[in-house]
């Protein structure tokens, strides 16, 4: 009987828990080809970037995209996105976010918005040069590379992040 007892309670656990061990989502990759933006067909250069650290448990994807012309550069907007089955790593990406736009508003023509959805956290930046105050950027940002704003020259940054972009 007491075999009997031990038995329904092993197969009662065996059930409630499962066979295995529940396995969190694989992460999915290559997140930039998903990514849409307002404006996208009428920019003069799209970039993308894909950074994949599974074995940190996240990966990034991002997206910008660039209007102006020979002279000089009107608007970036870009998506990134960071999705992880970690919560307190997405915690600390959502602070980042958040402490970094708020740092940058400042500066007016940056407008931001962080949102936490599913295992994602998806930060959406604008900022229009028209408006965005860069003599006191530069003056409180002293390390900032002072270049002209031109699309070759954003072009050449964002590649020397790793960033693939295409100039329309």
């Amino acid at each position: 009987m007491k075999k009997l007892c031990i038995s329904i309670l092993a197969i009662s656990l065996f059930i409630i828990t499962g066979c295995e061990e529940k396995k969190e989502k694989e992460l999915e990759k290559n997140i930039s080809e998903t990514i849409k933006i307002d404006g996208e067909d009428e920019a003069d250069l799209v970039c993308t970037s894909d950074y994949d650290y599974s074995d940190l448990d996240y990966v990034i994807g991002s997206k910008y995209i660039v209007f102006g012309d020979k002279k000089s550069v009107s608007k970036v907007s870009s998506v990134e996105i960071i999705s992880s089955n970690d919560k307190k790593r997405l915690d600390s990406f959502e602070d980042y976010y958040n402490q970094n736009h708020d740092i940058a508003a400042k500066y007016n023509g940056y407008t931001s918005e962080v949102n936490r959805e599913n295992k994602r956290i998806v930060s959406k930046v604008t900022i229009d040069y028209n408006e965005f105050d860069l003599k006191k950027f530069y003056e409180e940002n002293e390390t900032e590379n002072k270049d002209d704003l031109t699309i070759d020259s954003i072009k050449k940054k964002y590649e020397s992040l790793g960033a693939t972009c295409k100039k329309k």
